[in-house]
């Protein structure tokens, strides 16, 4: 009784969906208007595909990654360029700490002073104890 009750239920259930599928169905083909010209629409929408496209450097990009020994040579090149800027600045950021302490040292400030002074006298000891 309760599998013919529940299976009845269950057909009762498709069949209400079926009939609202089928009412959509039909709403949605009488609400839709076509445009008066499917072709000015479609070249439209081509026309605006294509100038995203043109924007986005896609083809460049396809281009770049098809061609493996300029991909390599870009890498390889930009990779230098960071290595060589790395190095530049961090020889630049040095320059300057180095350029400050000694003011600071030449400053003759009492704590200060003392305490720059003695940690480059711990730096040079440990530079010493590693040759």
């Amino acid at each position: 009784m309760f599998f013919y009750r529940n299976n009845n239920q269950n057909r009762l259930n498709k069949e209400k969906l079926q009939e609202q599928n089928e009412n959509n169905e039909n709403t949605q083909a009488t609400d839709f208007d076509p445009p008066a010209d499917y072709s000015k629409a479609a070249f439209e929408k081509i026309k605006q595909l294509c100038d995203q496209f043109n924007k986005a450097q896609l083809l460049e990009y396809i281009e770049l990654v098809n061609s493996p020994k300029k991909l390599f040579w870009l890498n390889f090149l930009s990779g230098l360029a960071k290595g060589l800027g790395l190095t530049i600045g961090t020889a630049i950021v040095l320059t300057i700490l180095f350029k400050l302490t000694q003011h600071i040292i030449a400053l003759n400030i009492p704590y200060i002073t003392v305490w720059v002074s003695e940690w480059i006298g711990q730096v040079t000891s440990l530079l010493r104890a590693g040759k």
